[in-house]
């Protein structure tokens, strides 16, 4: 029994040490320098930890979507086109978003296509898998958008 209780300690005492407190300060040079160790000029930064998981985009809901201003891939680039208005693209810089977009939307219909179960972020950041309706729904709106930006 005592040969169980000595590793578990020691991995709580190592995780305790791993979160630790991170510094930001700039040098002389004005160079900005990170540490573990306060100096008389640093301030303490708070480092967000993002939950392990699958990489890539998961579904959002339509209501998230339109919250955040991404109802459809590329969102990204017509809202920094949105800031500037005033700004008229030119047919290469049209063509390499429409290129972009078509990338992006080509990518997500694949990763819908070979996965098996979807997902959208819960209320407190848990995973909510889609039923196989809302997952059909998903990879027809995928393909709906490879389509639009590669049509």
């Amino acid at each position: 029994m005592k040969t169980v209780r000595w590793p578990l300690l020691l991995g709580m005492l190592t995780t305790a040490a791993y979160a630790g407190q991170v510094y930001r300060s700039t040098d002389a040079n004005g160079n900005v320098v990170f540490s573990d160790r306060p100096t008389e000029k640093s301030e303490p930064v708070n480092v967000a930890v993002t939950p392990a998981g699958r990489p890539g985009n998961p579904i959002t809901s339509p209501d998230a979507k339109a919250a955040a201003g991404k109802a459809q891939p590329g969102a990204q680039a017509n809202a920094a086109g949105d800031q500037k208005k005033d700004k008229v693209q030119t047919p290469a810089e049209k063509e390499a978003e429409r290129a972009k977009n078509c990338a992006t939307a080509r990518e997500r219909q694949t990763r819908y296509d070979q996965s098996h179960r979807l997902f959208k972020p819960g209320a407190n950041g848990e995973r909510e898998y889609l039923n196989a309706a809302e997952i059909d729904e998903a990879r027809a709106k995928a393909a709906a958008d490879v389509a639009t930006w590669c049509g």
